[in-house]
C-alpha cells in the first residue's frame, strides 16, 4: 500500500472508532435519561393554555419528587411521579429533579430547549359564507405575506401539506403550522355554502346485520354498504354536511369506504357485540382547529370485563380516511353498559356520562380543548348491582331554554322495571335527582328509551323473552314527563304498540324528528311519526315504518351525541299572535347568514306586499280566516319563495260594560254583550265564572268586575271589559201567593202593587207596563217594579207569581146503545162524580151540538151519535165538558168471492158476496172512483180488473161497507205481430199488432217508439211490449223483418248525340250488374242491358233481380256536337260578283277570332264575328294577289271546359 493511502486508511479507521464510541456514549445516555419529557416544549399559546409539558420520572422505585424547571418558578414538590409545567419564556432550561430512592435523596438533571410557536395567521377569518358558484374560487393561505421559514403545514380534512389550499367544497378547514422547534400554531375556517344543509353529524346510521339508513336527504333511505353485523350497540359519525367519516361496533372501526381503519395498535377495541351501548363517538374539541380528532368510547359486556375505555381517531391521516392513533385507554374497570354524551352549545365542549356497576355512582367526563377532564362523580339513584340492572339504555333529552336537560336511565328488572330521570346542566355538568318511574314487573324487560324532539314525552321499549313458551309481550310505552312528579308521569303512560311475536329493542330519534324502533330480525324499523303528540292515534306509529333494503335489524341502534340528531332548520318564517285586528308578528330565517337578504312579504289578504331587509315584520288582519302567506327571500346567491297557510282567529268585538254601576236592585245581570267561544269573569281580580252573563245580588255583589271574551284553543284572542259595581238592597217586594184559573174562558187579575211601598213603574214579563194585568192562561208571570224612577235614589225589585190551572171534575157514565142503527132506545146515565161535593147542574147537547131538554144526570131515548154533557156548580173545579158516543151492535158479516178477469177478455171479472151473519137488505156497489154501478144484488159481474166497494144495509138500518175489493187479472197471451216477413231493402213495412183494443194500452217497441204501430225500413227483429194500465196485463211478441238486396248496377245518366250527323246513334247501357238481373226499357219494351237510340230525350229503364226487388232509373240523351269550321283555300275579289269575299263557315263553336297576316307578319284583317267577310283590302288599299296566312281560334259550344282551339292555314287571293 502506498504511504499516503496507508495514512488515510489509518485516519478513517481511527475516525470510525471515535464515531462508534460517540454513538455508544449517546445510546447509553439515551438509555439513562433521568426522566421522560412529553408534550410540546413551547411557550404557551395565550388562547390555548393546554400546551403544557409533562415530566415523568422513569425510575419505578422513587417515592417522592421535587422539581425545579430552571425558569424561576421555584421548587415544586409532588406526590406523583408525573407533573405538568408551562414555560412562560423560551430558551434553554436546566431541569432538576430531586427524588427519594430507598429513603435517600437523589438529584438528576436534564437540559431542554423551550421554543416559540409560529406567528398567528394575519387577517384570518374563521367563518365565511359563499355561493355554490364560488366553490373552487376560494384559496386559503395562512401567511399570504412573509411566511416564516422552515415551517411545515398540515391541513384538515385531507392532510395536505402545501401552504395554500383551494376550497372545492363546504366544510371545516384547519391548518397546523409546525416550526423547527416542534412548536405549532393552528387555526380553522368554516366554509358554508348558501342553503347547503349543515349540522348533520348524525345523518348516517349503521347497525344490526349490515343495515343502515341515510338521513342526509331529509327522508331516510336504506344503506346497503354497511360492514357491521352485531346484535347491540354501534355508533357512527358524519361531517356537518352528512358525509360519512367512520362507524364502529365497539370492536372494529370502519372508514367511510367500509374498510377497517388502520391503527398503530393491532388490538381490537374494548367494546363488546353484546353491550347495550357498546360504543359512542365524540369529537375532541380543539382550540382553533376543526374537529379532526375523535374519541371512540367503548363499554364491554357486563358479563365480561366491565371496562370503560376510549380510543382516538385522527381524520387528517390516511388521506383523510382516518387512523386510530390511540387504543383502549382505560377510564374505569367496573362499569355498566351505558354511555351517553351531549354537547354544550355555549362553548362547543362535550359531556360524557357513564355509570358504575354494583354502585349508584355516575361518572361525568368533560371533553375540552385541554383534553378529557374528570371524572366528576355523583352518587344518585338506585344501586345497579345485578347484570340485568346494568343493561338498559341511557339517553339525554333536548335542552330547555335554560340549558337544563333530562337524563333518562333504564333500570331493567327483575323484580320491576324502572326509569330514573335526572336533571343535567349543560354549563356545569352537574347531575341531580332522580324521579323514579315504575314501569311494572319484569318480564317483559325494559330496554330502550328516547325523548320526543320537544322534550315533553318519553318513550320506553320493553322486550319479550326469547325462551320457548314465553307469554310476555314486547311493548312500547309513552310517558308525559311535563307533568312534574313521578306519580303523575307514571299514570300518564299510553300503550303505543305491543307484540307477542317480535322482540323490541333500542329507540333512537332521527334528524327528521321521528323516533325509530329496532325490531329484532325484522327488515323494517318501527317509526313513531309524530312523537310530540299525546295519543296512540296521533303519534302515528307504524311497525313496518321504514324498509332496510333487505338487511335486518337486531336490538341496537347507533349511539350519538344527543345534539347530533336534532332536526336541522332551513330558511323559512315563523309567526305568532294570530288574532284579527291585532298585530301578527312574522319572523324570517335568513337564507344564508351573514349574506344580506331582501324579504318580500305577501300576507294573502289583498294588502300590498312589504319589501325590506328586516327579518321581523308585523301585519294586522282585519278579518278571521285562513290566509296563504308567502315570503320571497333574495340575496346574491339565491332567490326562493316560501309559502305557509296561517289561520287568523276572530278577536271578539270590544266589550262595552257600563261603568260605574250604582244601582238598587235585588238582581243585577252583567252581560259581556259579544259573541265568543269562552268567557272569564273576575271580581276584585278573583276568578268568578265562565259564562257570558253573571247575576249579582246585593249580598257581596258590589266590587270591581272584569270580563274576558276569548276565541281560540288557548283563548289567545280576547277582548276585555271592566266596570265598578255598587249594589244596594231595595225595599222588600212580593206579588203575593200563587193563584189559579180555569183554562178556556177563565181569567185572573194580577196586581203589581200589593204592598204599601210607593212603587211607581211596572214592567211585566207579558210586556205590559200597568199596575194591573188580566191573564187567561196558566203559567209563570214576572214583574219588575221601580220606586223613585229617574232619581239617584231609584230602586228596582222583582217577583214571580205562579198561575195554576184548576182541574176539571172526573165523571163515570153508563152507556146503553140503541138496538138498531135507526132506532132511538139508547140511554146515558151519569154515575160517580169526583169531587162528589157541591151542587152540580147538567146541560145536554145532541150530535149536532143542539141543546137537549134533559137537565138531570140521565139522557134517555136517544139513537146513535155523539152526546155532550156540561157539569157546573163546584167552585173547586172548573166546568167539565165530556162527550159520549152511542153505537148499535152490528151483526152483518160478509165475505166476497172474487173471479179475476182475463187479459184476452178484460171485462170477465166478478164479485159474489157471501153472508156469514145477519140479514142483508140492500146492496150499493161503487167503483174505485166512487161512481155507482147500479146493481142491488150480492153478485156483481162483467167487471174490469180494479178495486170495488159495496155498502150493505140490514133491516135495522145498520150497514157495513167492504172497501177495496180487488178484482185481479189472469194473465194469458193477447198480443200478436203476425208471421215474419221479407221485403226489399228500402221498402217500408207497417207493423200493426193484433190485440183487444181497450182503454189503457201502452206500447213500447224495441225501437223506443210508443205508438200503436210503427213503420220500419231496416231488417231485423222487432219486439213490442204492451202493458194495460187498467188491467195490469203485459204481453210481448217478436217480428222478424228480412230484407232482400236491391239490384246494384251502373248507368251513365247523360249520353251525348250529335243530331246533325246522319244516322248518328247513342248507346244506353246498364253495366256492373249481376248476370241474373232483368231489364225493361219503357220506350221500346226491350229487355236487354244495352239499347241504341237516335233521338235526344229521357229513356226510363227498370232493373229487377230474382228476389223481386226492382229499381227504376233514367238515362238522358243530350245534343253534344264537335266544333266545325271551314275556310276556303282561294277567293277572287275581282268584282265579278262571284267569290268576291272570303267566307268562313262554322258551327257548334263560340269565342270566334280570325287574324290574316301579310308577308311581314302584320295583321291586315281581324274579326270575332264569323259572318264578317274579307274583301282582300286593308285600310282602303287593295292587296295584290298572293297567298295570305291566317290563324283562326274558337272554343267548343258543347264542351266549354275544353281549352281554346287554334288552327293555322293560308288563303290564296286571286284577282
Amino acid at each position: 500500500m502506498e504511504p499516503m493511502r496507508k495514512k488515510l486508511h489509518i485516519f478513517l479507521s481511527l475516525l470510525g472508532g471515535w464515531m462508534l464510541l460517540l454513538l455508544s456514549i449517546g445510546t447509553a445516555h439515551a438509555q439513562l435519561e433521568p426522566f421522560k419529557v412529553s408534550g410540546k416544549l413551547c411557550i404557551p399559546d395565550q388562547e390555548c393554555l393546554a400546551d403544557s409539558t409533562v415530566f415523568t420520572d422513569t425510575l419505578a422505585t422513587s417515592t417522592a419528587w421535587s422539581w425545579d424547571f430552571g425558569d424561576g418558578s421555584g421548587l415544586i414538590t409532588s406526590t406523583k411521579n408525573s407533573i405538568k409545567h408551562l414555560f412562560q419564556t423560551p430558551g434553554m432550561k436546566l431541569i432538576t429533579l430531586t427524588r427519594t430512592v430507598a429513603g435517600i435523596p437523589e438529584t438528576v438533571t436534564r437540559t431542554v430547549n423551550v421554543g416559540v410557536p409560529p406567528p398567528a395567521f394575519p387577517n384570518w377569518r374563521r367563518d365565511t359564507m359563499i355561493c355554490k358558484e364560488d366553490l373552487g374560487k376560494l384559496f386559503l393561505n395562512p401567511y399570504p405575506n412573509n411566511a416564516p421559514n422552515g415551517v411545515k403545514y398540515m391541513w384538515f380534512p385531507k392532510g395536505d401539506t402545501t401552504q395554500t389550499l383551494r376550497v372545492d367544497s363546504s366544510g371545516c378547514y384547519s391548518v397546523e403550522v409546525t416550526n423547527a422547534d416542534g412548536c405549532t400554531y393552528e387555526d380553522k375556517i368554516t366554509v358554508k355554502v348558501c342553503l347547503e344543509q349543515s349540522n348533520q353529524e348524525g345523518a348516517k346510521w349503521y347497525f344490526g346485520n349490515n343495515a343502515g339508513l341515510d338521513f342526509s336527504g331529509g327522508s331516510p333511505q336504506p344503506l346497503t354498504d354497511g360492514q357491521i353485523k352485531t346484535p347491540e350497540g354501534t355508533s357512527s359519525i358524519s361531517n356537518s354536511k352528512g358525509q360519512l367519516l367512520f362507524y364502529t361496533d365497539g370492536v372494529k372501526i370502519f372508514d367511510k369506504n367500509g374498510v377497517v381503519m388502520p391503527s398503530k395498535d393491532t388490538a381490537a377495541l374494548a367494546g363488546s357485540p353484546n353491550s347495550t351501548q357498546s360504543a359512542l363517538i365524540v369529537p375532541k374539541p380543539t382550540c382553533r382547529g376543526c374537529e379532526y380528532l375523535y374519541y371512540v368510547f367503548t363499554t364491554s359486556e357486563i358479563n365480561g370485563q366491565k371496562k370503560f375505555s376510549y380510543s382516538l381517531v385522527d381524520m387528517r391521516r390516511n388521506g383523510g380516511n382516518g387512523e386510530v392513533v390511540e387504543t383502549n385507554n382505560l377510564l374505569n374497570d367496573n362499569t355498566t353498559e351505558r354511555i351517553a354524551s351531549v354537547r354544550n352549545e355555549r362553548d362547543s365542549t362535550y359531556w360524557i356520562v357513564s355509570h358504575d356497576y354494583d354502585s349508584n355512582v355516575f361518572r361525568v367526563y368533560h371533553a375540552t380543548k385541554a383534553g378529557l377532564e374528570g371524572p366528576f362523580q355523583y352518587a344518585l339513584g338506585a344501586v345497579q348491582d345485578t347484570v340485568s340492572k346494568g343493561e338498559g339504555y341511557m339517553k339525554f333529552s333536548p335542552a330547555d331554554s335554560t340549558g337544563m336537560r333530562r337524563l333518562a336511565v333504564v333500570v331493567p328488572g327483575p323484580p320491576r322495571n324502572l326509569v330514573e330521570i335526572y336533571n343535567f346542566s349543560d354549563s356545569s355538568g352537574r347531575l341531580s335527582g332522580p324521579q323514579t318511574i315504575d314501569l311494572g314487573p319484569a318480564p317483559p324487560k325494559a330496554y330502550g328509551v328516547e325523548f320526543s324532539p320537544d322534550g315533553t314525552k318519553m318513550y320506553v321499549s320493553l322486550q319479550k323473552g326469547d325462551a320457548a313458551g314465553d307469554t310476555t309481550l314486547s311493548r312500547l310505552w309513552q310517558y308525559d314527563i311535563s307533568l312534574g312528579d313521578s306519580a303523575r308521569i307514571a299514570d300518564s303512560k299510553i300503550l303505543i304498540d305491543s307484540s307477542a311475536t317480535q322482540v323490541y329493542g333500542a329507540l333512537q330519534v332521527g334528524s327528521d324528528g321521528r323516533i325509530y324502533l329496532a325490531i329484532k330480525d325484522s327488515q323494517y324499523l318501527g317509526v313513531i311519526n309524530e312523537p310530540d303528540e299525546d295519543s296512540q292515534d296521533e303519534v302515528r306509529f307504524v311497525k313496518d315504518g321504514i324498509f332496510l333494503g333487505g338487511s335486518t335489524s337486531q336490538l341496537g341502534l347507533p349511539n350519538f351525541v344527543q345534539n347530533f340528531t336534532n332536526e336541522s332548520s332551513g330558511p323559512g318564517f315563523t309567526y305568532s299572535d294570530t288574532c284579527s285586528n291585532q298585530a301578527t308578528n312574522f319572523q324570517a330565517s335568513p337564507l344564508c347568514d351573514p349574506i344580506k337578504d331582501s324579504y318580500t312579504w305577501n300576507f294573502g289578504d289583498g294588502s300590498a306586499p312589504v319589501t325590506g331587509q328586516n327579518q321581523q315584520v308585523q301585519h294586522t288582519y282585519k278579518m278571521p280566516g285562513t290566509y296563504s302567506v308567502s315570503l320571497r327571500l333574495v340575496n346574491r346567491c339565491k332567490d326562493t319563495t316560501i309559502t305557509q297557510r296561517i289561520t287568523i282567529i276572530a278577536t271578539p268585538d270590544p266589550i262595552n260594560l257600563k261603568s260605574p254601576i250604582d244601582t238598587c236592585t235585588n238582581r243585577l245581570v252583567l252581560d259581556a254583550g259579544v259573541e265568543a267561544e269562552a268567557y272569564f269573569w273576575r271580581r276584585n281580580r278573583v276568578p268568578l265564572a265562565q259564562t257570558k252573563t253573571i247575576t249579582l245580588q246585593p249580598n257581596g255583589g258590589s266590587g270591581s268586575y272584569e270580563v274576558f271574551a276569548a276565541n281560540g284553543i288557548e283563548s289567545q284572542c280576547f277582548s276585555r271589559g271592566a266596570t265598578q259595581v255598587t249594589l244596594r238592597r231595595p225595599p222588600a217586594y212580593s206579588l203575593g201567593p200563587d193563584t189559579s184559573l180555569c183554562v178556556g174562558g177563565g181569567n185572573v187579575v194580577l196586581n203589581a202593587k200589593p204592598t204599601p211601598t210607593n212603587w211607581n213603574k211596572f214592567q211585566w214579563s207579558t210586556g205590559e207596563t200597568t199596575q194591573l194585568i188580566t191573564v187567561t192562561q196558566p203559567g209563570t208571570y214576572f214583574v219588575q217594579v221601580t220606586i223613585n224612577t229617574g232619581t239617584p235614589q231609584a230602586c228596582v225589585n222583582e217577583d214571580t207569581i205562579q198561575v195554576r190551572a184548576l182541574p176539571k171534575a172526573k165523571i163515570a157514565a153508563v152507556l146503553t146503545p140503541p138496538t138498531g142503527c135507526t132506532t132511538t132506545d139508547g140511554q146515558i146515565v151519569i154515575g160517580n162524580i169526583s169531587p162528589p161535593s157541591g151542587s152540580y147542574t147538567f146541560e145536554w147537547f145532541g150530535p149536532n151540538n143542539t141543546m137537549l131538554s134533559a137537565t138531570g144526570n140521565t139522557l134517555p131515548n136517544v139513537g146513535e151519535g155523539t152526546y155532550r154533557v156540561m157539569l157546573r156548580g163546584n167552585p173547586a173545579v172548573c166546568a167539565t165538558d165530556s162527550s159520549f158516543g152511542l153505537r148499535a151492535v152490528r151483526t152483518l158479516r160478509l165475505q166476497p168471492t172474487i173471479v179475476n178477469a182475463r187479459c184476452t177478455l178484460p171485462s170477465s171479472g166478478a164479485i159474489n158476496l157471501n153472508t156469514l151473519a145477519g140479514t142483508p137488505q140492500t146492496y150499493v156497489w161503487t167503483n174505485a172512483m166512487g161512481a155507482g154501478l147500479g146493481t142491488n144484488a150480492a153478485l156483481l159481474a162483467n167487471l174490469l180488473p180494479g178495486m170495488y166497494n159495496v155498502k150493505v144495509t140490514d133491516a135495522g138500518g145498520c150497514d157495513t161497507t167492504l172497501r177495496d175489493i180487488t178484482v185481479g187479472i189472469t194473465p194469458d197471451k193477447f198480443l200478436s205481430l203476425g208471421p215474419d216477413r221479407k221485403k226489399c231493402i228500402g221498402d217500408t213495412a207497417l207493423l200493426i199488432p193484433s190485440l183487444p183494443l181497450i182503454p189503457g194500452n201502452q206500447y213500447r217497441w224495441s225501437t223506443g217508439e210508443t205508438t200503436d204501430r210503427i213503420s220500419v225500413t231496416r231488417g231485423g227483429t222487432y219486439t213490442l211490449t204492451v202493458t194495460n194500465t187498467v188491467t195490469g196485463c203485459t204481453d210481448n211478441d217478436d217480428f222478424t223483418y228480412s230484407l232482400a238486396p236491391r239490384p246494384t248496377y251502373d248507368l251513365t245518366k247523360e249520353v251525348p248525340l250529335c243530331d246533325l250527323d246522319d244516322g248518328a246513334m247513342a248507346t244506353l247501357a246498364v253495366r256492373g250488374g249481376a248476370s241474373n238481373l232483368s231489364y225493361f226499357w219503357f220506350h221500346s219494351e226491350e229487355r236487354t242491358s244495352r239499347v241504341m237510340v237516335s233521338l235526344v230525350g229521357n229513356y226510363r229503364v227498370r232493373i229487377s233481380n230474382p228476389e223481386g226487388c226492382e229499381l227504376f232509373d233514367t238515362a238522358r240523351v243530350v245534343v253534344r256536337c264537335e266544333p266545325r269550321i271551314y275556310i276556303p283555300d282561294v277567293f277572287t275579289p275581282n268584282g265579278d260578283g262571284n267569290n268576291d269575299v272570303l267566307n268562313v263557315f262554322g258551327d257548334h263553336l263560340t269565342d270566334f277570332e280570325l287574324k290574316i297576316f301579310n308577308r311581314w307578319g302584320e295583321v291586315i284583317f281581324y274579326t270575332n264575328d264569323i259572318n264578317q267577310k274579307w274583301d282582300g283590302s286593308y285600310r282602303g288599299s287593295v292587296y295584290p294577289p298572293m297567298s295570305y296566312p291566317y290563324v283562326v281560334s274558337f272554343k267548343s259550344k258543347f264542351f266549354p271546359d275544353r281549352p281554346r282551339e287554334n288552327q293555322r292555314g293560308a288563303v290564296l287571293l286571286v284577282r
